[in-house]
């Protein structure tokens, strides 16, 4: 978890608290209960860890895809060089064997 992932964690748990509790001092019955204050906290907690948790298997898939990408790249180049290599070495043989025609058939 990054630095900056933290520091968005604490300041949404520390707004949910400020917001619950001024929230419920409009009301004239015990008007700062604990437990809605609490389970409000640990509610934006746990949904600021799962929003951390999406990032980091995107963060991972992400990598992963451009992994593959580099790796299909590098395929793509050597199978590109391999057809160029065969192209010319049939163009050499075609090239020889016109030359060798035109040899027998003119001399």
């Amino acid at each position: 978890m990054e630095t900056r992932d933290t520091i968005f964690l604490v300041v949404m748990v520390l707004s949910s608290f400020l917001l619950s509790f001024e929230w419920l001092r409009r009301f004239t019955y015990e008007p700062t209960n604990p437990l809605i204050i609490l389970s409000v906290m640990v509610l934006i907690g746990t949904l600021s860890v799962m929003l951390i948790s999406i990032n980091n298997k995107l963060q991972e898939l992400e990598d992963k895809m451009e992994a593959k990408d580099r790796t299909l790249k590098i395929n793509m180049e050597s199978t590109g060089m391999k057809i160029e290599e065969k192209m010319n070495e049939l163009s050499s043989k075609v090239d020889n064997a016109v030359y060798e025609f035109n040899r027998r058939k003119y001399h």
